[in-house]
């Protein structure tokens, strides 16, 4: 197993695979969110991915800094939905 990379370490197109990633994670977790009546989980999970995705050129190009925050919050955004005692099992 390869050692993790930062941002930085990883080339372009390595990193546009963790912002889809984390992109349709969110997603993912807004649906469920919106299933469950949570509006407002949904709606922040929404926002962040559309935020994400609408820089995405920039986070995977330049703005290194900007592209770890977002990134952080958005994985923390759907580890937060997946330890949620009242998340059902699918």
């Amino acid at each position: 197993m390869d050692a993790p990379k930062t941002l930085a370490e990883m080339t372009v197109n390595e990193r546009r695979e963790l912002i889809d990633f984390v992109v349709s994670a969110l997603e993912g977790t807004a649906e469920e969110a919106e299933e469950q009546g949570d509006r407002l989980s949904a709606s922040n999970s929404h926002n962040l991915a559309l935020a994400i995705r609408g820089y995405a050129t920039e986070l995977a190009t330049r703005d290194l800094r900007a592209a770890e925050l977002l990134l952080q919050q958005g994985m923390s955004l759907v580890a937060a939905s997946l330890s949620r005692p009242d998340r059902p099992l699918h």
